[in-house]
């Protein structure tokens, strides 16, 4: 049987962890879920929502294809409305990231959790299509809070209302930032106070390769995730993995 294969631990009690990723080349994704796979020891249930068409990626738990749009804003908080919730909460983070350490999620006793931007820069305007609302504007106060580590209980309704909010803006917002445009929208609509989950430790940015000294200073640290950002990041994937991977054999 497959829970006495896995000990004690019932497949209820494990952290659960979803992300978005539509198109044929795989290989950012698949470091991603290996990273998980790691840390976790296999014992996490991880979900990849997509369209029809990506390809299965090895070691997720379940593949959740949906009717999505083309445009891919709009098709990413679709796929985070349609996740099949349960009453545990579900970690969604950005493809992009390595898992450091485990999230524990069971620690965490709110219905939902978000993650605040600490860099803050004057918007390109012009990049990748021209965006007035940007104009002399700062990223912290058009998008304070990011996508790409959130946590929910049941984002259903949530994720409902945000879809009606992107659909309402310019198409332009379907194609780039909707997710986060669309968020600080809501969010401030609501004027809720927000359970936050600190940056540094659940999406802690990086632009270079992770080596051991880094790792060791993650680990005396707490963090659990991080992400590569920057046009010319993601090509320190594969050695960040594989230093992550040598780390945890070495330990």
């Amino acid at each position: 049987m497959y829970h006495q294969k896995i000990g004690i631990k019932k497949l209820s009690q494990f952290d659960q962890i979803a992300f978005f990723w539509i198109g044929n080349d795989i290989l950012i994704p698949t470091y991603l879920v290996k990273s998980i796979n790691l840390v976790y020891n296999r014992k996490v249930k991880i979900f990849h929502l997509t369209n029809f068409i990506t390809k299965k990626i090895p070691g997720t738990t379940k593949t959740i294809r949906l009717d999505l749009s083309k445009d891919i804003m709009i098709a990413r908080i679709q796929a985070y409305k349609n996740f099949t919730y349960n009453k545990n909460l579900t970690f969604f983070c950005d493809a992009d990231s390595l898992f450091i350490q485990q999230l524990n999620l069971f620690d965490l006793k709110q219905d939902m959790y978000f993650v605040k931007r600490s860099e803050n820069f004057i918007m390109n305007h012009m990049w990748p299509e021209y965006y007035p609302e940007f104009v002399n504007k700062n990223a912290i106060d058009l998008m304070p809070y990011l996508f790409g580590a959130m946590a929910f209980r049941n984002g259903k309704n949530f994720f409902t209302e945000l879809l009606d909010t992107c659909l309402n803006l310019p198409e332009r917002f379907h194609r780039w930032y909707g997710d986060q445009y669309s968020l600080a929208i809501n969010l401030k609509k609501n004027g809720e106070k927000l359970n936050l989950l600190p940056i540094e430790l659940y999406l802690k940015i990086v632009r270079k390769p992770i080596i051991k000294e880094d790792l060791n200073l993650y680990f005396n640290k707490n963090v659990k995730l991080i992400t590569f950002k920057g046009e010319n990041s993601k090509k320190f994937i594969h050695e960040s993995y594989i230093n992550l991977v040598n780390y945890y054999e070495s330990k």
